[in-house]
């Protein structure tokens, strides 16, 4: 089992070296500056990745990937929407990030 905490990104008041201090080595985090609906850059995933890392830990736990509420709705840009929430996993997956195995 691995001891992880929740971190909300850079503007979080808990730092990253704070859930270190409390003997965590990994996060659970997600892009919260991007907006729902849009496509996960590489180097935003990647750039997340390096700050947990930096701080001798590991982005073990995608915390979430919200879902815009045109697709719940199935209105506006819905189609859009599921075709860049399709994408997600597979940016996710590809950069490491959320993988016990880093």
């Amino acid at each position: 089992m691995e001891e992880t905490m929740r971190w909300y990104g850079p503007k979080d008041p808990v730092s990253l070296w704070d859930i270190r201090q409390a003997g965590c080595t990994g996060v659970v985090t997600a892009l919260h500056h991007i907006p729902v609906g849009d496509i996960w850059s590489p180097e935003e995933i990647e750039k997340r990745k390096a700050e947990a890392e930096a701080a001798g830990m590991r982005w073990t736990v995608i915390e979430s990937l919200p879902v815009h509420e045109d697709i719940k709705k199935q209105q506006g840009n819905y189609r859009e929407y599921i075709h860049n929430y399709q994408q997600k996993p597979a940016q996710c997956g590809d950069s490491g990030a959320g993988s016990s195995d880093l």
